[in-house]
């Protein structure tokens, strides 16, 4: 088990990285990209800070079609992505999420495909999606071994081979309030930044820095990809050492919220978990 807190921004027991977000020295190969595939949610935590239950759309349109244009623009100039994490609101609740996967993988632009979940929708997990996945991340509100070994045994069920990680809720950020931060230490952040390592965000066409810039629709602190876009443009963008200016109210900068993480507002946790539990119980016991 992480410690608390460890995977928090400004945790002292966190590793103090730097924020590049390209994996390779010369700088065409992008370490993660989120991809989200629904804004609904099953879960409705107080001050959510991806915006459920009003998250605002991640493309303009139906389906994923803008991310794959998007996708298909990326590599035409010559980028790759080290890993492609599919997220939501709550990614399993995607009625189409099997094919919204097959789509990102058919583009042939990342080595990998991650789908970070809450696990209290293993319906949406079957094998037609399991298939298509190197790793599974589930965002563990639940924080017990019972849920956590019956996670484990359903996805051995279902002959999943891939890497399987748990992060509990006491691991996290519980930092949601806009906040204002000085210029100095919000560029020293920045250039430490945890989210702007690993969080690069495609959204409406545009890539953004974090996924709390695009979950906000600050559009214009993306930068919009099409036939247009230079890869030094987008390198640049990237790499820049000038903070966004959503880093200046961003609460992770290093001061705390009042408000507790994944505190649950209008949700009966404890039925879903009950039935959740249930079902994976069923599927292990009929192998």
């Amino acid at each position: 088990m992480k410690p608390a807190n460890s995977l928090a921004n400004n945790s002292e027991s966190r590793t103090q990285l730097t924020a590049t977000p390209f994996a390779n020295h010369n700088n065409t190969k992008i370490r993660e990209l989120e991809i989200t595939v629904t804004n609904k949610c099953n879960l409705k935590c107080r001050g959510c800070g991806f915006n459920v239950p009003n998250q605002i759309p991640a493309v303009q349109g139906n389906g994923i079609e803008q991310h794959i244009t998007s996708l298909k623009a990326l590599k035409a100039l010559g980028l790759s992505i080290g890993k492609v994490v599919v997220v939501g609101g709550e990614a399993t609740l995607a009625k189409s999420l099997g094919e919204y996967i097959k789509r990102i993988i058919s583009v042939g632009i990342s080595e990998e495909v991650e789908l970070v979940t809450n696990g209290l929708y293993p319906q949406g997990l079957g094998n037609d999606v399991l298939s298509l996945l190197d790793s599974v991340v589930i965002s563990d509100y639940i924080c017990t071994d019972k849920f956590e070994n019956l996670w484990r045994a359903y996805l051995k069920t279902r002959g999943f081979q891939g890497y399987i990680d748990f992060r509990r809720k006491d691991a996290w950020d519980d930092l949601i309030s806009e906040v204002k931060n000085s210029r100095d230490e919000t560029t020293l952040h920045w250039s430490k930044c945890f989210y702007r390592r690993y969080d690069v965000t495609l959204e409406r066409g545009r890539l953004f820095s974090c996924s709390r810039i695009a979950k906000k629709k600050w559009d214009n602190q993306g930068l919009l990809i099409n036939s247009k876009t230079k890869l030094y443009e987008i390198q640049n963008y990237l790499i820049s050492v000038q903070p966004k200016e959503a880093c200046y109210s961003c609460a992770t900068v290093g001061n705390f919220s009042q408000i507790p993480v994944a505190e649950q507002i209008d949700t009966s946790l404890s039925k879903i978990v009950l039935k959740t539990e249930a079902f994976m119980e069923k599927a292990v016991n009929n192998g």
